[in-house]
């Protein structure tokens, strides 16, 4: 089994995802003296589903680095769109790019895998020796429902108790934002 991990190359804009005037119109805000910290608290609530999802909110680019070539790698996050491009250290440490005769995709399985027929071999003693180029994460216009609505619950929630704990009756987030986000999560078998 060979390590990995992920670059992000690009980022999606947030207000692409879940605009401030569509927060704002949640949280019946009819002022602009907290757009500011409303947006802010849209960050935080993209992150944190993109983290607990293992997902990516808008087209995303990213370079996924895996130590050699397995007979199969899964993509740790998703959902994945396109695989553009393999490059690898040949054992000569010189940059190669592997012929995509050579290796297939199935993006929509999740996690998304790559199967590698017969793969070359790579430099020793290198990290990082497969470098796998991807377009992850959901369109902007195909974020799910349910994701921009537990986005929304998230703010609503941050926005009414900025506090961590409320000393006078302690709750956290209703259990109603990981039901919706639940059936979006990627687990990894590793």
């Amino acid at each position: 089994m060979y390590s990995y991990s992920i670059e992000y190359t690009s980022s999606a804009t947030p207000a692409d995802i879940v605009s401030t005037a569509n927060l704002k119109a949640h949280l019946r805000v009819d002022h602009s003296d907290e757009d500011t910290f409303i947006e802010a608290l849209r960050d935080a609530a993209i992150e944190h589903v993109e983290s607990y999802c293992n997902i990516r909110l808008g087209d995303v680019t990213a370079v996924l680095y895996l130590d050699g070539f397995p007979w199969m790698a899964e993509v740790p996050v998703g959902p994945v769109s396109a695989v553009s491009e393999i490059n690898y250290n040949d054992t000569t440490t010189t940059t190669a790019t592997l012929n995509s005769t050579r290796y297939y995709t199935d993006l929509t399985r999740k996690p998304a895998r790559i199967s590698f027929i017969d793969p070359p071999m790579v430099a020793d003693y290198v990290h990082n020796a497969v470098q796998i180029s991807l377009t992850v994460g959901y369109a902007e216009a195909d974020v799910p429902a349910a994701i921009v609505h537990a986005i929304k619950l998230m703010v609503a929630h941050w926005y009414e108790n900025r506090r961590q704990v409320i000393t006078s009756n302690p709750y956290e987030i209703p259990i109603g934002v990981h039901s919706l986000l639940n059936p979006y999560r990627i687990i990894n078998a590793r």
